[in-house]
């Protein structure tokens, strides 16, 4: 890293526009409709059948290496990058080996599948019989399906009623598993090439094999990383020989030397190590080419923190004279790839995403092993293109410290409104590395963390299950609602234990322990389930790819990451809908227990009655017009901050032992849309079914009325940073009042306030309500707009009515 930053440099970046490429591949994404492609699975298929009875975890390399060996490849006019999981501008690519028979439609004859809840996918008939003889095969015997038989021995049908009332997510059979949402070891791969990772896999057999070492599954480990790295880089050098194919038949001279480059990049890399900035963004890709391929169901393609490894390649290449104008449209190429790898998801997905490609996160600058900011050149370039292209993915995310440099800082709020949709978001270094250092991870391990899909850190050293063995988010607004129905949940199920008829609760804390009563009972199961995934699901299935080219221990330890190690693996839990659960209890006590305006009897009709019974209406308003939080009101602030550290205090209480404690992160997605779902009407005037408040710190929309710094404070107040990593706030501002320099001044000072005083995320839609409601009515002429929406972006057009709306109507601030 060099000590002083180029000016001359940042001005030439600033004046780059898009190149042609870059132009064209936009022009084919937005003109491609979905399209769904089974030749990953005509080739599953072909590799299962020939594997029979090998062990499991040689018997998922050779899938791996059949699939690299034979998919079909292209390479595109427009492509600087080549490699993707389809033929295709924007392929669907499934995952029936990892998730099993979780695509309904494949059983329809309609000649699609649903891509998201309102978009389908081209399927023809040979497609649909190639996924239906997938399912066939591997029906019954998945992880996802053998974990629910383990469950289902303990608990019956408990975990299907949970996840039907949308009290915890995600279902098991969305094929996540650890690390599969998490960064791969960039670094390393980029220094020593493939090459090295299998001479170092097999050195380990030989030095076990003469160490007369007895456990032959470590064999079979270091036996299959070397089958499928070398089907990585066999993948590669199929597309070198497609380009020379190309190059001798091309007779434009500039088209045929740029295919010749192609196909010398693709036989040197990623066999090899990194020698140039190119070379560093083609190795990047066919290694993330190979674990898409390993698991589709999780296509995130984190870089981590990719302008920190990248940016040796990225200055020797200037400074050699490289231009710098192929050198953007490179990385933009890179960029544009990652953003729009689709997948079919199963239906838990499509509800809390919205949308069906990898949430894939770069995190820029913050702070380095020496405590210094390392904001660079190369961050700069990451933003100004994430700018010129005005994407709604990669969700970038921006390292705030005290001592962000201005430059940087000024790049970001002004790439925020060319996107518009929160890109890129800001969370703070100065309050996640602490809660790591809190939790026991060496300083220099944290400091090194990165985002893990919207929002939720995570470090490249550690293998992160968040989200993996069924465990991610429970729903506090849905334990709420059991609360106030002695344990019965929205579909009428007992689901949650007997508490007692809040009828009968002649004080507050009665109602408030019956709550926190549900809490343990639901969280601490959901747990200990998780658990029994965790010990179940090896037997079934294995990520060789993903456990060497993911966390640097496995290779050490002979061991796939589905056989998790306590040394190095990581867990977490989201406990959503704080600020819900927060003002309805303030409604509650104030109507019912302070006030004595209504009794709990009268309360609950007008709630069961979704506020539809004679004077439900009118007592709606008076839970609309009570006081909320995000309007710096001390008293109902005190109730978020009180149910964030109750809240945290049972997460953390449950013994997960010999693994680390569950840390806890509150992030964003579409959440809120599908947490609704499993939530009756409540007491803060939100009718049943509804979205939730957006994020995880964000007031309830239209609520906070007394501006954008009461919400700051509100959100200070609550303290959710003394307790958790990081907590999602989303603020909307009117783009029309962002036009000139001092408006631009105003936005960094808010966002310095807020991190300066712990606030650990925050993101911003700058977009006026008037164009939004245009986009519902037109959406033609709106389709490249980009909202965020809890975590991350989308495209307004794409989204469900009913998140639209949320985003209309949440309060549209201004200075």
């Amino acid at each position: 890293m060099r000590n002083t930053i180029d000016q001359a440099l940042l001005d030439k970046i600033e004046a780059l526009e898009l190149s042609e490429n870059n132009l064209a591949w936009r022009s084919a994404m937005r003109a491609a409709g979905y399209k769904v492609y089974a030749d990953r699975e005509r080739w599953t298929v072909k590799s299962w059948l020939e594997t029979v009875g090998e062990d499991i975890q040689i018997r998922r390399a050779k899938l791996l290496a059949c699939v690299l060996d034979n998919i079909e490849i292209k390479i595109h006019d427009f492509d600087e990058i080549v490699g993707r999981p389809t033929p295709g501008v924007i392929g669907c690519a499934t995952a029936i080996d990892t998730c099993g028979d979780y695509i309904p439609d494949i059983w329809s004859d309609k000649g699609s599948i649903s891509a998201t809840m309102d978009a389908e996918a081209d399927a023809d008939a040979e497609t649909m019989e190639i996924l239906r003889t997938s399912a066939k095969l591997f029906r019954g015997s998945t992880f996802p399906e053998m974990t629910h038989k383990a469950w289902e021995a303990l608990v019956g049908d408990w975990v299907k009623d949970a996840e039907a009332a949308k009290l915890k997510d995600p279902g098991i059979d969305a094929g996540i598993t650890a690390q599969s949402t998490s960064i791969m070891n960039w670094g390393k791969i980029l220094r020593v090439g493939l090459r090295g990772f299998i001479n170092e896999a097999q050195a380990h057999i030989d030095r076990y094999i003469e160490q007369q070492g007895r456990d032959v599954n470590k064999i079979y480990f270091w036996q299959s990383a070397i089958i499928v790295l070398e089907a990585a880089i066999r993948h590669a050098h199929r597309y070198a020989e497609l380009a020379e194919k190309m190059a001798a038949a091309e007779t434009d001279t500039a088209r045929k030397a740029k295919l010749e480059k192609i196909a010398a990049v693709c036989r040197y890399v990623p066999e090899n190590p990194a020698r140039s900035f190119h070379e560093a963004l083609q190795s990047m890709q066919f290694c993330n080419l190979a674990k898409m391929m390993e698991n589709p169901s999780q296509n995130n393609c984190h870089w981590g923190r990719g302008d920190q490894y990248l940016y040796q390649f990225f200055i020797n290449d200037y400074e050699k004279g490289v231009a710098l104008e192929e050198m953007a449209s490179q990385l933009a190429d890179l960029i544009c790839r990652w953003s729009t790898q689709t997948m079919v998801s199963n239906a838990t997905q499509k509800e809390s995403h919205q949308i069906n490609f990898g949430i894939n996160n770069v995190m820029l600058c913050g702070l380095n092993k020496y405590n210094e900011d390392s904001s660079n050149e190369l961050s700069y370039l990451f933003l100004h293109l994430v700018g010129k292209l005005q994407l709604s993915s990669p969700t970038v995310g921006l390292r705030w410290n005290s001592k962000l440099p201005d430059w940087i800082m000024r790049k970001a709020i002004r790439t925020n409104m060319e996107t518009r949709g929160g890109i890129p978001l800001f969370e703070n270094d100065e309050a996640i590395i602490p809660s790591y250092v809190r939790d026991g991870i060496p300083f220099d391990e944290a400091v090194e963390w990165g985002g893990l899909g919207c929002v939720y850190p995570c470090i490249p050293t550690r293998a992160e299950h968040y989200g993996a063995e069924g465990v991610a988010a429970i729903n506090l607004a849905g334990l709420l609602h059991m609360a106030l129905h002695n344990g019965v949940d929205i579909n009428g199920k007992q689901t949650g234990i007997a508490t007692g008829d809040p009828r009968t609760f002649t004080t507050f804390e009665m109602l408030y322990e019956a709550f926190l009563k549900q809490h343990k009972y639901l969280s601490h199961r959901v747990m200990w389930l998780g658990g029994i995934a965790r010990d179940t699901q090896g037997q079934y299935y294995r990520t060789p790819l993903l456990s060497v080219l993911g966390i640097e221990a496995s290779m050490e330890l002979g061991q796939d990451l589905m056989i998790a190690h306590p040394d190095y693996s990581l867990y977490g839990m989201s406990d959503r809908a704080i600020t819900d659960v927060a003002d309805s209890l303030f409604a509650i006590n104030e109507l019912v227990y302070e006030s004595g305006r209504y009794t709990m009897d009268e309360l609950l009709n007008y709630l069961d009655s979704n506020f539809e019974c004679e004077g439900g209406e009118a007592f709606r308003q008076i839970c609309l017009n009570l006081p909320k939080y995000g309007n710096g009101i001390e008293e109902v602030d005190a109730f978020v901050k009180r149910i964030s550290i109750d809240s945290a205090a049972i997460i953390r209480s449950y013994d997960n032992a010999p693994f680390p404690r569950y840390m806890i992160s509150r992030e964003g997605l579409s959440w809120h849309y599908f947490g609704g779902l499993g939530v009756g009407a409540l007491p803060n005037g939100r009718k049943a079914l509804e979205p939730l408040n957006d994020g995880s710190l964000s007031p309830m929309r239209g609520a906070d009325t007394n501006g954008p710094t009461a919400v700051l404070a509100s959100a200070c107040a609550a303290d959710f940073n003394s307790v958790c990593y990081a907590a999602v706030l989303n603020q909307k501002f009117s783009a029309s009042i962002l036009n000139s320099e001092e408006s631009i001044d105003k936005l960094i000072a808010y966002t310095n306030t807020y991190m300066s005083e712990g606030g650990s995320h925050i993101q911003y839609n700058i977009v006026d309500s008037e164009q939004l409601k245009e986009a519902k009515v037109e959406p033609d002429k709106h389709d490249d707009l980009i909202v965020r929406i809890g975590g991350f972006s989308a495209y307004f057009v794409q989204l469900s009515p009913a998140i639209q709306d949320d985003v209309i109507y949440r309060s549209e601030q201004n200075f």
